[in-house]
């Protein structure tokens, strides 16, 4: 895996459950919807996040980041 591609997928991931939370405090999304949206990317950002912290710009090995 890339760095640069680490980096996107988690951004995005951060930005998807941003934006959700927003949405439900502005009232155009169902706080449960929210909720739903937040426990699906924050994992996400979290394993990408740190797979992009790990990442050599180099070499296209994805490092073990441990349990």
């Amino acid at each position: 895996m890339k760095k640069r591609t680490a980096l996107i997928v988690g951004l995005a991931a951060g930005v998807i459950a941003a934006a959700a939370g927003l949405l439900a405090a502005l009232g155009y999304l169902p706080v449960i919807a929210a909720e739903l949206v937040a426990v699906v990317a924050f994992p996400a950002f979290v394993i990408f996040i740190a797979l992009w912290w790990n990442a050599k710009s180099g070499e296209e090995d994805i490092p073990f980041i441990g349990y």
